[in-house]
């Protein structure tokens, strides 16, 4: 399952063209993500002052803006119509939304970013990273638990269990 999740920035005068992150949900990432939702509410019955814990990841398939110039070149074989597509799926509204596989970003949309962490909180999880060359955060929606438990339920052996 590919998801696309809208991302907000720490500086409210720049995202360094981190608009929008696509995530492939796969059902591996979302038995991890559920492990450490569990691992964090036991760890609240310890100490409940816990909020969330947060993990060195790079899970992110990119961060992107649909607004940067496209290359010459790119244009070929591309699948992703950034405006009609956005529009169409409603991510400014739902904010969280299933994109099929075909969904491509071109390359001159990727942003470069680094320090991508995976937070985990009660019911849900969310990805942080810094622009590459800059000194702010950007973070993504929360995915909620409901999401991760329906990628979870793609895995075959999941199911026969």
């Amino acid at each position: 399952m590919r998801i696309l999740l809208k991302v907000t920035s720490t500086n409210e005068y720049c995202d360094g063209g981190c608009e929008f992150a696509l995530v492939d949900l796969s059902p591996e990432l979302a038995t991890l993500a559920l492990s450490r939702i569990a691992a964090l509410r036991d760890q609240k019955t310890v100490d409940p002052n816990i909020v969330e814990t947060y993990y060195w990841v790079y899970f992110a398939a990119c961060y992107f803006s649909p607004y940067a110039t496209l290359a010459i070149g790119d244009e070929e074989g591309m699948t992703f119509v950034p405006g009609d597509t956005l529009d169409h799926l409603q991510i400014e509204e739902k904010e969280v939304v299933s994109v099929p596989e075909s969904f491509h970003v071109p390359s001159s949309q990727i942003a470069a970013v680094e320090c991508e962490k995976m937070i985990i909180r009660e019911a849900s999880i969310a990805f942080t990273a810094i622009p590459k060359h800059a000194s702010f955060y950007v973070r993504t929606v929360e995915v909620p638990i409901t999401v991760l438990e329906a990628a979870f339920a793609i895995n075959p052996s999941a199911t026969q269990a």
